[in-house]
């Protein structure tokens, strides 16, 4: 019998990954470069047992009872919820998940590295989806299927070159934070067959990193956050000052 003061097990949420600036080893390969839009990265879990029966941060689960992130379950479901089943059961490549967790990015106007102003509306906007034991929807697909969904918009479809990246750095796009540019990587296996993955790098616009080092101030969490896209854009923008 188990024991009636054991620790309830917290939900297990799904992690997604930490994007890493542009590295060389993806240098000219063709991406698709979806809006990176500043906000709450939002996660709301399917199963075909339980319906859409999880929600939450990063970190942790939340409800409609939650005064910051609750009225995002309540956008979700009404926008989004049935026409992402609707789009599993259409094409073939998921007819037999069995679990889905689709990534959507919650902001304001005023949102900024992940702050929220109050009393302002939010939008939400899906960006990403991920098939559990399977990996994430892959990124031409995703744009094909999913893409008459209010989708991350797409700002530009090719090589991800040194002019690309340049040109999103120093706002040549009508952008604010950057863009996450994914493509896929394929893997020989056994007996003929492949596996495809999908492989991420995010580019920021130079004047969302000065607005950032303006704001840090005595703020810890936006000094900390300074220093991590400083870390992860090193590799670019030491190459854009080298030439």
């Amino acid at each position: 019998m188990a024991r009636r003061n054991q620790r309830r097990q917290r939900p297990q949420m799904a992690r997604y990954p930490s994007i890493e600036g542009p590295h060389f080893d993806v240098i000219d390969e063709p991406c698709i470069a979806f809006h990176k839009y500043d906000g709450s990265n939002l996660q709301f879990k399917w199963t075909q047992k339980d319906g859409w029966c999880q929600f939450g941060t990063r970190k942790r689960t939340i409800d409609t009872e939650n005064p910051l992130f609750g009225v995002a379950i309540s956008i979700f479901m009404s926008k989004y919820a049935d026409q992402i089943l609707a789009c599993f059961r259409k094409y073939k490549e998921y007819r037999n998940a069995k679990s889905l967790v689709a990534f959507c990015e919650f902001f304001g106007e005023h949102t900024f590295s992940g702050l929220h102003r109050d009393r302002e509306s939010r939008e939400l906007k899906l960006f990403d989806i991920l098939i559990p034991d399977h990996g994430f929807v892959l990124p031409r697909n995703f744009q094909q299927h999913f893409g008459h969904l209010d989708i991350a918009e797409v700002i530009y479809d090719g090589p991800l070159s040194k002019e690309f990246m340049n040109d999103v750095h120093h706002g040549h796009f009508p952008i604010k934070e950057g863009v996450v540019a994914k493509g896929v990587t394929t893997t020989q296996r056994r007996k003929g067959k492949t596996e495809q993955d999908t492989w991420m790098v995010k580019i920021k616009t130079k004047t969302w990193l000065d607005e950032l080092a303006g704001r840090a101030g005595d703020s810890p969490d936006l000094k900390q956050e300074l220093e991590d896209n400083l870390k992860q854009q090193a590799s670019f923008l030491g190459a854009e000052n080298a030439t």
